[in-house]
């Protein structure tokens, strides 16, 4: 192999591997490796379909392979086309690894905010930063049909709390706003300061709770959803916990508006 051949070589992995970025999948794959493989067959290369594929899932273009063949011996085509596949396809996959590590290291940071792990049982706790968490442990259930909009008060509010308490509390009124809207809708999420109180509001643009069971949702046991569903305890563990703080839970309701108001002694 000339030096003109090795520079070649260098230049298409550097191309491909920069290209790795954007990978390709679908019918836009497909269509690729059939067009990779076409080339490679009328320039004599038998068998060629499994390198065409993985070129093809590097990204590697029609004309850069082209090119390739064009301009080296054929006897050194071949070896490089393989080389610069594997390079390729093991970039990806440490991208892959880097990315999962990344995840991974979010969701164990994540837990250990929501469950307070290794603090206090009782502190002053940021409600904001409350909410954001519990968002965060929730994200399976977000589904990108539904928007998040936040109000939060530019100042940090402060509560003397148990943290994974208060986790709960927000926990069961976001999922249950969730739930109320099937895969499309809007959470609005928003603190501000009322006298001697934090208030937290949640809000779904749902179809609103009936006017009939609008006084037994607090009560134990009572639920809406099906057999196997749902306990009937989520609104209850609020209220309880709400209250155990000194606070209160209000409720108001129409259909495209439902509102959950937690009132919480503030931290002066």
């Amino acid at each position: 192999m000339n030096d003109s051949d090795k520079a070649r070589i260098e230049e298409a992995e550097a191309t491909l591997l920069e290209s790795t970025a954007v990978l390709l999948d679908g019918l836009a794959l497909s269509d690729l490796e059939d067009s990779l493989n076409l080339i490679m067959s009328s320039n004599g290369y038998a068998d060629s379909w499994e390198l065409a594929a993985s070129l093809a899932k590097c990204n590697m273009s029609a004309d850069t392979l082209t090119s390739l063949l064009t301009n080296l011996d054929p006897n050194t085509a071949r070896p490089a086309l393989t080389r610069i596949a594997a390079s390729a396809e093991l970039s990806i996959l440490l991208g892959t690894v880097e990315n999962s590590c990344g995840q991974i290291s979010k969701l164990v940071r994540t837990v250990k905010e929501y469950t307070y792990m290794d603090q206090a049982p009782v502190q002053d706790i940021d409600i904001a930063q409350s909410l954001e968490t519990t968002l965060g442990t929730l994200a399976h259930i977000l589904q990108p049909g539904i928007e998040v909009k936040r109000i939060y008060e530019p100042v940090p509010l402060l509560v003397s709390a148990v943290g994974t308490e208060l986790n709960q509390v927000w926990t069961n009124l976001i999922e249950n706003a969730i739930d109320a809207m099937p895969g499309k809708g809007e959470l609005r999420l928003q603190t501000f300061r009322e006298d001697n109180y934090v208030v937290v509001e949640i809000g779904d643009s749902g179809p609103g709770i009936p006017v009939e069971i609008k006084p037994y949702i607090f009560d134990p046991f009572f639920t809406t959803k099906g057999v196997g569903e749902g306990t009937g305890l989520g609104l209850n563990t609020v209220q309880t916990i709400v209250r155990k703080l000194g606070g209160n839970v209000q409720i108001t309701s129409r259909p495209g508006d439902t509102r959950f108001q937690v009132r919480l002694p503030v931290i002066i």
